[in-house]
């Protein structure tokens, strides 16, 4: 089994089974079986139009073209392929993919899928599975599923969330080590003496910094951020 560890910038060390050959080239079949259904059907409803030009059969082709990377920008690195075969892109560094990222990805795929072999033997070949696109962009393509999660200096702030958890804020992905730990001792001071002082100015600094708008209780926004955050350290 193949794994790569990707440090995140909370100094996480995560270990994911990288996408066998096989399951990415499946993926990528169902996508493009999904590409060709788009193109059939737009070109099905413009010729229903009565209208057929060079220009709609670019259209069609610069959406179908597209797909992937509309779908990977908007799905957090999944297209419907990749969703099918529980797969994903990530950053070899642990950072969220950016949307540069996922553009040179679609863009080098004119030299990886068209120069037959090529992304093929560079996944193979390649320590951390990448085709050309990927090395580009400094990306891979891993099993939603991860082999372990480390935390060497912040392990007892890292709490589990059950595998069907599904996340409020993705804000709290990008929470720093120092400020999980203030929430924790914000609340723990809460528990113990009844003081809303510290959970309300916390609550107010983080939704001010990361730009979130909730109307939760501020206990309740505060657990929910820390769930939230292990949720994607973990993922």
């Amino acid at each position: 089994m193949q794994a790569v560890s990707i440090q995140t910038s909370q100094n996480i060390q995560l270990d994911y089974e990288l996408a066998g050959i096989g399951e990415r080239i499946l993926a990528f079949v169902i996508d493009i079986l999904i590409i060709l259904s788009i193109n059939l059907v737009l070109s099905f409803i413009f010729s229903k139009t009565g209208i057929e030009s060079i220009a709609l059969n670019v259209i069609i082709y610069i959406i179908s073209y597209l797909y992937r990377f509309i779908c990977e920008a908007t799905c957090n690195g999944q297209t419907v392929g990749k969703m099918a075969l529980s797969i994903k892109v990530v950053k070899i560094d642990g950072s969220s993919p950016s949307l540069p990222s996922y553009f040179l990805r679609m863009v080098m795929e004119v030299f990886d899928f068209f120069i037959v072999g090529l992304a093929v033997v560079l996944i193979i070949l390649t320590r951390k599975g990448q085709r050309l696109g990927d090395l580009v962009a400094g990306t891979t393509v891993v099993k939603m599923r991860k082999v372990s999660a480390t935390n060497v200096q912040n392990k007892a702030i890292m709490d589990k969330v059950d595998e069907s958890y599904e996340p409020v804020f993705f804000e709290a992905s990008h929470l720093r080590d120092h400020e999980v730990r203030l929430i924790k001792a914000a609340l723990k001071a809460f528990r113990e003496d009844a003081n809303p002082v510290p959970i309300e100015r916390l609550e107010e600094k983080l939704k001010e910094k990361y730009n979130i708008h909730s109307e939760l209780p501020t206990v309740k926004f505060l657990y929910t951020l820390l769930r939230d955050h292990t949720y994607y350290m973990t993922r």
